[in-house]
């Protein structure tokens, strides 16, 4: 009797282990058929009623407003956003599918990278403040291709399936190219100095720009060749606002004068080591494109010109670009 009763809840037990892990798998199944399935529901709707991006982390701040048709940087000074940076930052978004549940645990959240330390909030709102979305992003894995993603009144995290890892430095958002132009494109330099005299050099023939002085003095070759090509991919390693080099002087102008008699006032000022430079064109041709993104060209004819605010600020360079000329002539003898 003993026997036959342990038989029945024997068997009653593995009936119920079998339906329990049955019920179990199917809800896996159905959350696995409910989550796979892209991270931002209509995306262009969300899109065509975001007003504000919102980049956080323990460290920075960045916030993105929509100004017209492009984005600017409200947060420091109004600087216009990356549109490459911000076009990458879409794409991904709208692409991302949730592929896979990960930890519920707060205390594991730190190995995907959504530790308070670590992680980016990420905080979508139209133009009235309200939210359209928000999130915590982790760190992007390479070994999968996804990027780990928590809701923020959640505590599960998730993989999704693109790499929609940010930053929330302002720098990141800000497009570092000024200006591309070749050496072909000059026809006059003017390079002018506090208490000496002007250096001019003049493009004779297809080749070099040549000294103009009638002081016994030459110019070396190479030098030259730098001073000519010294607009080539410059690129910007961080900005101050025009108004606060107001009280200060330049240690250097130079003036570039282009074939398509435009011209370009540079002036370079040094600011606790680091060198800063203002960029004033005139006479731009009028059909002359302002690029998103200046290319990596150095043929030599490139003129090429970002839309990155030129006139409203002065931007930290490599310093290599004022060595290029801060020059020095040499006695003819």
């Amino acid at each position: 009797m003993r026997l036959k009763e342990l038989k029945i809840l024997v068997s009653t037990a593995l009936v119920l282990s079998l339906v329990s892990l049955f019920v179990f798998l199917n809800s896996q199944s159905g959350f696995k058929q409910a989550k796979e399935e892209i991270l931002v529901q209509d995306f262009d709707q969300l899109l065509a009623n975001l007003h504000t991006i919102k980049l956080s982390s323990q460290e920075h701040e960045t916030i993105i407003q929509k100004d017209g048709a492009s984005w600017t940087l409200i947060s420091h000074d109004n600087f216009p956003a990356n549109a490459e940076t911000l076009r990458k930052f879409f794409y991904n978004l709208r692409e991302a599918k949730i592929i896979g549940l990960k930890t519920s645990k707060e205390e594991l959240l730190y190995k995907l990278g959504l530790s308070e330390e670590s992680k980016i909030r990420i905080d979508l709102d139209n133009q009235d403040g309200q939210s359209i979305e928000n999130f915590e992003l982790g760190v992007f894995n390479y070994l999968v291709g996804g990027t780990y993603v928590k809701n923020i009144d959640d505590s599960q995290a998730y993989l999704v399936s693109s790499n929609i890892s940010t930053d929330a430095e302002g720098f990141n958002w800000m497009s570092p190219y000024l200006i591309n132009i070749g050496p072909n494109q000059v026809k006059k330099v003017t390079i002018m100095k506090p208490f000496k005299k002007k250096i001019v050099l003049e493009k004779y023939n297809e080749d070099f720009l040549e000294l103009q002085t009638s002081l016994p003095k030459i110019i070396d070759e190479y030098v030259s060749k730098d001073v000519q090509g010294n607009l080539q991919s410059i690129e910007s390693e961080g900005y101050i606002l025009r108004k606060d080099l107001e009280n200060k002087s330049p240690i250097l102008k130079a003036e570039y004068e282009f074939l398509n008699n435009s011209s370009l006032l540079l002036n370079f000022f040094e600011i606790d080591t680091a060198i800063f430079m203002t960029l004033d064109f005139t006479n731009i041709p009028s059909d002359l494109p302002l690029e998103k993104r200046i290319t990596d060209s150095f043929t030599g004819d490139q003129y090429e010109i970002s839309s990155n605010a030129l006139m409203q600020f002065g931007f930290q360079v490599n310093k290599m670009n004022y060595d290029n000329l801060n020059i020095e002539l040499e006695d003819s003898n």
